[in-house]
């Protein structure tokens, strides 16, 4: 059978007739309605096109189950009336895991009263003073210097100011008179210490801590352990008045959470997850907040909430890092001063409360979440695209028909004619009035 005479046979299942252009009747109407369609086809069309480049994230809610022992805190903070001598970073967590005067992975930069870097030149001239010391006392070979009654280190001999510092908070004993100490005298270490009283001080770094409960702090003096207690060497004598007046009010420039390799530059120009961080709109919730009391004894607390976080972006990257909530309260150490109406000593005046416990300093208390938010990228298929866009020309054509084929059969009925010659120009009036 020749292939015409079967696609022949099959003509009367096409469900697209076509009439001729003899009998087609094309009106004014009919064209407007037509030009509407298209507007309308082409703005959905593009509406759609959007909709299916536009990428959408979809959280979801779920139980963390990673097993990575430790979290790294990345901070960077400004004390303009703290000395860098007089500041110690210590981590304390649930766990009784203590880190104390932690200096590795730490930087602490001299500023003068105006927030100026200094010249650290000083500082080496100033360790050269006590280097000096310990090389005329090592020209006797049976000098050992004193720990005055203190737990003296391995070699049994404190031999400088600062062994005999050390010395002091082992036995957790406040070093609180250094003039008294006969190597503090020689090496004029309180000369050396006041001079730097009305410095201030920045502090930037990141510490690795258990992924529990427990908190980073910022505090004056020599921190120590003794008995599983963790204590502060205050050193009231270098508080100051007047130019030398300390206080810790701070401006907190960073501080954020993220896992041990998130702060690590990348090598070959790729962006570090801190930068990816950014890009994903994760801001840290302390970052730019200032502080400023009007006394030395104060205590800032900032309870955080840390949530981690993943991120799955279209691309196949997986960014995990971590999200935090703050609530901020601070607390006076004056002692209670029944002046104020306060009912007892710890009764709260707003977000102050007036008691006489606690240490002045920054205190971070964080406290991990067990659910973990996971973030998914998403973006419409190809197909779901093709499908949407063909309901949507077969839609407007439908109806564009129905409304024209409406208009059509109401002329009809209208004027009782039987067919459509518009002869008494009814439809071509409406056509001109819609015009």
């Amino acid at each position: 059978m020749h292939p015409g005479q079967l696609l022949g046979q099959l003509r009367g299942l096409d469900a697209f007739g076509r009439t001729s252009d003899e009998a087609r009747i094309r009106t004014n109407v009919g064209a407007l309605i037509t030009l509407l369609s298209g507007v309308l086809v082409a703005m959905l069309t593009i509406s759609e096109f959007l909709d299916y480049r536009r990428v959408s994230v979809e959280p979801r809610l779920e139980v963390d189950l990673a097993r990575d022992p430790k979290i790294a805190i990345h901070f960077n903070v400004t004390f303009p009336r703290v000395p860098c001598y007089l500041l110690s970073l210590d981590v304390v967590d649930i766990v009784g895991d203590m880190q104390v005067d932690i200096n590795h992975d730490v930087v602490k930069t001299r500023l003068d009263n105006q927030g100026r870097k200094l010249d650290t030149r000083g500082d080496r001239q100033l360790k050269g003073e006590a280097q000096r010391y310990l090389e005329e006392q090592g020209h006797d070979e049976n000098y050992c210097g004193s720990c005055y009654g203190a737990e003296p280190p391995l070699g049994g001999c404190c031999n400088s100011c600062e062994e005999v510092r050390d010395a002091y908070v082992r036995s957790s004993w406040s070093f609180s008179n250094p003039d008294q100490i006969q190597q503090c005298r020689d090496e004029h270490w309180t000369e050396r210490i006041r001079a730097m009283n009305h410095e201030g001080c920045n502090i930037a770094g990141e510490v690795h801590a258990n992924r529990v409960v427990g908190n980073l702090h910022m505090s004056p003096g020599r921190a120590f352990q003794r008995n599983s207690v963790h204590t502060h060497d205050l050193v009231p004598y270098l508080q100051g008045a007047g130019d030398e007046y300390h206080h810790f009010g701070h401006v907190i420039h960073d501080f954020s959470f993220g896992t041990l390799n998130e702060f690590l530059p990348k090598r070959g120009g790729r962006r570090s997850d801190k930068d990816k961080k950014k890009e994903l709109g994760i801001s840290d919730a302390l970052k730019g907040r200032t502080a400023h009391p009007e006394q030395s004894q104060f205590m800032f607390q900032y309870f955080l909430k840390v949530v981690p976080t993943v991120y799955h972006k279209l691309n196949g990257d997986r960014v995990q890092t971590f999200q935090y909530s703050a609530t901020a309260y601070e607390r006076d150490l004056l002692p209670y001063d029944p002046k104020l109406g306060h009912d007892s000593p710890d009764q709260s005046d707003g977000q102050v409360v007036r008691t006489v416990e606690g240490v002045p300093g920054v205190f971070f208390n964080y406290e991990i979440s067990p659910m973990r938010v996971t973030q998914t990228e998403t973006r419409r298929s190809l197909w779901q695209f093709v499908s949407n866009l063909c309901a949507i020309v077969g839609g407007i054509l439908t109806l564009a028909g129905l409304l024209d084929a409406l208009i059509y059969r109401g002329q009809r009925k209208w004027t009782g004619a039987s067919s459509f010659d518009d002869s008494d120009g009814f439809y071509g009036g409406i056509d001109t009035k819609l015009l």
